[in-house]
């Protein structure tokens, strides 16, 4: 069942736009801490609150507006897989933050490549998730402690492990810079660096996700958060 929340009582008016937020969790004691602790933030509305993906759903076909972010917890207690939810609420058109209690590095890695803009265990405070919404809101990723040590340590079969240099030159070529520029951030020669990218592009085909052009490795960026490995270490 869903429960669309109006706030705008005890809501003083902000000078800047305010982000919409719904939160999808069975779990009805934090959803009422939610709709506490949300209320008074002038730049916050939490404006549903849903036991399921399909009550979220039907929320919106009876002409609840879509949010601009919204906390998924990751394990359901209706079962419904974690990746479909995901997809089914970026089909939507909200963000997506994944929340739970007991982390699942395989889970959250796996809701992170479907989409999902970053992870939070329940234990954070209020601080770190209204940081983590406002992140997500204006394009970035919520970065968390948590996250960070899931994926320097992912080393599922689908995710190659690349070596440090490896992961310099295609995160910096992948971000824009020449191949020169790459091997210069890595300290390497161009003819190395130009080895390195070859050599990440094998590693890419030979885990089943042939990695052909610039474009191709941005996405693998992307796809596998690169850019934060190390982050837990």
């Amino acid at each position: 069942m869903s429960r669309a929340i109006d706030n705008s009582a005890g809501r003083q008016p902000g000078t800047g736009t305010v982000i919409t937020v719904a939160a999808i969790d069975d779990d009805r004691m934090l959803l009422g801490g939610l709709t506490a602790w949300l209320g008074p933030v002038d730049d916050l509305e939490l404006v549903l609150t849903c036991g399921t993906v399909a009550d979220y759903e039907q929320a919106l076909a009876a002409d609840i507006a879509v949010p601009d972010v919204v906390l998924l917890d990751l394990n359901l207690r209706d079962l419904t897989d974690p990746v479909d939810n995901v997809q089914r609420v970026l089909a939507s058109g909200a963000l997506v933050i994944m929340v739970s209690t007991i982390p699942d590095a395989d889970g959250v890695l796996a809701t992170l490549e479907a989409g999902a803009a970053g992870y939070l265990t329940k234990d954070q405070d209020l601080e770190a998730l209204l940081a983590a919404i406002r992140e997500v809101a204006a394009g970035g990723s919520a970065l968390s402690p948590e996250l960070a040590f899931m994926i320097s340590r992912d080393s599922r079969p689908q995710r190659p492990q690349l070596s440090p240099q490896e992961r310099t030159v295609l995160t910096a070529y992948a971000s824009g810079a020449t191949l020169a520029a790459a091997a210069r951030r890595a300290g390497v020669a161009y003819g190395t660096a130009r080895e390195y990218l070859e050599r990440v592009k094998r590693k890419y085909a030979d885990a089943g996700r042939p990695t052909y052009t610039k474009l191709d490795l941005a996405d693998r960026v992307r796809e596998d958060r690169l850019e934060l490995d190390g982050l837990g270490e």
